[in-house]
This record gives C-alpha cells, sequence and structure tokens, in this order.
C-alpha cells in the first residue's frame, strides 16, 4: 500500500496494546503475526496494515 503507514517497534506494540518485549515474543513465537521489516542495518519497522489484519483475526465474537 503506497500510504500505509511504518510502526518502529514502540509505536507497534502501543498500536497493539502491548509491551516491547510482547511485541518480540509475539514477533519471535507466533508464525501468524506480522513480519518485520527492515529499514536500515539496525531499524524496523511493522506495516500499519498488517497490525491492523492480525488484530482483526484476534477478535473474538461475543
Amino acid at each position: 500500500m503506497p500510504n500505509d503507514k511504518i510502526h518502529r517497534p514502540e509505536s507497534a506494540a502501543g498500536f497493539i496494546g502491548v509491551s516491547r518485549a510482547t511485541l518480540y515474543r509475539l514477533d519471535k513465537e507466533d508464525p501468524a503475526f506480522p513480519k518485520k521489516i527492515r529499514l536500515s542495518a539496525r531499524c524496523v519497522g511493522y506495516r500499519e496494515s498488517d497490525l491492523r489484519i492480525w488484530l482483526e483475526s484476534r477478535e473474538v465474537a461475543v
């Protein structure tokens, strides 16, 4: 998506409502979690659209 916002880890964690440690755990252990994209040698980010899709897949109907 051309207008898709890229969230750095701290922002991505806040966006999905978890701590940075939990974000890293999800990235490592949940195969359905969006893959990070490498922005530079020491900088990664997550596409907002991928985070939204993942969040929607986790919603539970009440």
